[in-house]
């Protein structure tokens, strides 16, 4: 019987390479108590919680959580909705949801989906919150693997380097 490959393991192993080390930056990666969190108000257990992000790194202006998906889904995206509602606004929160692709089509459903929920949230986060785009927070959708042309693990590290302003990380 094959071993299931972690490919969102690999992912993160591959963007903590590129980025290298980055001073004055906290980074949490998968499912240790440290990189768990709950919508304010929500009485959930430490069991029930989310997971923070595949990888999250923090400096005091702003924080980038890296979701990375190999099966679909929109969790990862649309569970941060109730979280900059009414938390997560004590620095600048940049999400990047890393979609991996073996054909053009995989996910399809899901990433027009994503697309769909990411402008909802914006809309409702600035008319409800008045939580600004792009100066309070972002949410970008990238692809990367064998289907297709585009290296969205690079651009991750590009995107996650402009956030910190210009570093790379140092674990936490």
């Amino acid at each position: 019987m094959e071993s299931r490959v972690s490919f969102e393991k690999a992912a993160v192993d591959a963007l903590l390479l590129a980025l290298g080390p980055v001073p004055d930056v906290a980074v949490y990666r998968g499912l240790a108590a440290a990189n768990r969190v709950v919508p304010d108000g929500w009485a959930l257990s430490s069991l029930q919680s989310f997971q923070f992000g595949d990888l999250r790194l923090e400096s005091s202006t702003v924080r980038v959580v890296v979701e990375v998906e190999s099966a679909g889904g929109v969790t990862n995206l649309v569970k941060y909705w109730p979280m900059l509602e009414s938390g997560l606004r004590d620095r600048r929160f940049v999400l990047l949801h890393l979609f991996r692709l073996t054909t053009r089509g995989d996910y399809l459903a899901h990433r027009e989906m994503w697309t769909f929920l990411r402008g909802r949230m914006r809309a409702d986060l600035a008319e409800r919150c008045g939580l600004e785009w792009d100066r309070g927070w972002t949410a970008e959708m990238l692809t990367y693997g064998p289907g297709t042309d585009v290296d969205g693990l690079a651009i991750a590290a590009v995107r996650i380097r402009e956030a910190l302003g210009g570093g790379g990380t140092d674990d936490a």
